[in-house]
């Protein structure tokens, strides 16, 4: 895991650890093009469910709800 800055967590430094491949999965419709989905991080703040680029915490967005 790795400590970056969470915009959905008030700009707080959270943790972050690597996406499943479920969550890769509802992610990729927001991913721009250009932005290769290893790249991409999990806020693991429990109530939080921010996924972002590793080096660019503004390429990012939050998963759905779980069902």
């Amino acid at each position: 895991m790795v400590s970056k800055r969470c915009p959905n967590c008030g700009h707080q430094m959270q943790e972050f650890r690597e996406l499943t491949e479920k969550e890769k999965e509802q992610a990729r419709p927001d991913v721009p093009k250009h932005v290769s989905e290893n790249s991409l991080l999990r806020c693991t703040n429990k109530n939080c469910r921010r996924w972002q680029q590793r080096g660019n915490y503004q390429v990012g967005g939050t998963l759905p709800p779980p069902e």
